[in-house]
């Protein structure tokens, strides 16, 4: 009789542990995935078209926002250390942040998994945008997004009232400069200028359009970064084209822009600047319910100097606008899993992220599916052809970003603040301050090399 209670107290087990097991395999695996972005910007509707997609495959997905700031990069280095928090994350801040991750050994080798799938990052998101994200010869993180910050927005209807079009193969500084003139009217608080540079702001925006001719080099003479580049006559021309602008009233002055602490909203979404430079914006522009405007948006090139300059530079398809890694945790415990997410959100996946602004890298996406969600909700809020022309920049022929030294860079961006802003009061001219800016900035390079 003890033997048989025994029998049926093991078979009792054995159920109950197969029922255990049956059940746990009916859980769906769901990956932790991390961002620097609120969900209303795209990546609600984003995990809810992948878990639907997903969820006869047993593999589903939860998003959680960090603040992609020092402490909010701070806790998501000391999740990845600790392991078990985080899947698959965002990350921003380009190599500073992504290299100390790869030395720590908290990013998985993204390599065989991308080779096994035939994804190839160089064909399909262009070398440019990858190359500088090769570390140790290996894919630790894959750019998704692309942002040429030398696009700016521009009133459509200004534009057309004042009988200029839309330059979306490119123009001049001669042609901007006219624009700018024509567009500017009216006095006081009733005033409209054809230009807001919105430089307290957009202080990135400003330095890329006075280095424009410069990439890859940026601030620097070439890839030693052993001396600076501030004396180019090309830098020359395009701050003291911003000052123009200023001191001849068609832009707001930078006196203004700080005594009226002016912004995007309260100059250009209020109809008071028919031009501004703020492409990474492109979800305040669509916010109708905070932002509430009737005009359309166009996304133009910036102007180069002369036309000659336009089949090079026109376009600024030179330029190198990739970003927003995605980044698997070394620790986790599902890499297929993550890595299928990885290639489905490049390859298709990330396009809700579009109403929220942030465009994608990939070659093989549809214009117009990233037209539809930038405007679904939001009809007429932008100029649909300029959104493709911006999207169908040939983004092959950027400049490949480079490791360089980075010789007293944080001490030269302070320097170079302050001269182009002794130029915008009226202090000192363009050339005058950016040679002796050049004089100064190499003397820091000098020392920093010395010790």
């Amino acid at each position: 009789m003890k033997r048989i209670v025994s029998l049926l107290l093991s078979l009792m087990m054995a159920i109950m542990l197969l029922a255990g097991v049956t059940a746990h395999a009916d859980e769906p695996i769901v990956l932790q995935f991390w961002g620097g972005v609120q969900p209303e910007y795209g990546y609600d509707k984003l995990v809810q078209n992948f878990n639907e997609l997903y969820k006869d495959k047993g593999v589903q997905v939860e998003y959680t926002r960090y603040v992609n700031n020092a402490d909010g990069n701070l806790q998501l280095d000391t999740y990845l250390a600790a392991g078990g928090m985080i899947d698959i994350f965002m990350g921003y801040g380009g190599t500073g942040r992504m290299h100390p991750r790869v030395d720590a050994g908290n990013l998985l080798d993204m390599t065989d998994y991308l080779a096994a799938a035939g994804f190839d990052p160089v064909e399909e998101l262009g070398e440019a945008a990858v190359a500088q994200y090769v570390y140790k010869d290996r894919y630790w993180a894959v750019p998704t997004k692309y942002e040429n910050q030398l696009y700016w927005f521009a009133n459509v209807q200004m534009f057309e009232e004042a009988g200029i079009p839309l330059p979306l193969d490119g123009w001049t500084y001669a042609e901007y400069l006219d624009a700018v003139e024509k567009m500017t009217k009216g006095e006081g608080p009733d005033k409209v200028y054809g230009m807001y540079w919105n430089v307290l702001n957009m202080s990135d925006t400003t330095r890329n359009f006075i280095t424009a001719y410069n990439k890859p080099y940026g601030n620097y003479e070439d890839e030693t970064c052993q001396t600076t580049a501030f004396d180019h006559p090309d830098f020359i021309a395009a701050l003291d084209l911003i000052a123009k602008t200023m001191q001849n009233g068609w832009a707001p002055s930078l006196e203004e822009e700080k005594a009226d602490n002016l912004s995007l909203p309260t100059v250009y979404l209020e109809g008071k600047a028919a031009m501004t430079p703020a492409i990474s914006q492109i979800r305040i522009i669509k916010d109708l319910a905070t932002y509430p405007h009737d005009f359309t948006t166009a996304i133009i090139p910036a102007p180069v100097i002369e036309e000659a300059d336009l089949e090079k530079y026109g376009k600024h398809d030179i330029y190198n606008g990739a970003g927003d890694l995605i980044c698997v945790s070394s620790k986790t415990e599902h890499p297929d899993e993550c890595m299928e997410f990885v290639l489905w959100y490049i390859m298709g996946g990330m396009a809700p992220l579009a109403s929220g602004g942030r465009i994608p890298l990939w070659k093989g996406f549809d214009p117009q599916t990233i037209v539809d969600a930038m405007t679904d909700g939001a009809e007429g809020v932008f100029d649909k052809d300029s959104i493709i022309a911006y999207m169908e920049v040939e983004k092959t022929r950027a400049a490949v970003a480079l490791n360089m030294p980075s010789y007293a860079q944080s001490e030269i961006g302070t320097l170079f603040i302050e001269a182009y802003e002794s130029v915008l009061y009226g202090q000192k001219d363009a050339e005058t301050a950016l040679k002796a800016l050049k004089i100064e900035a190499d003397e820091l390079i000098k020392k920093a090399m010395a010790q």
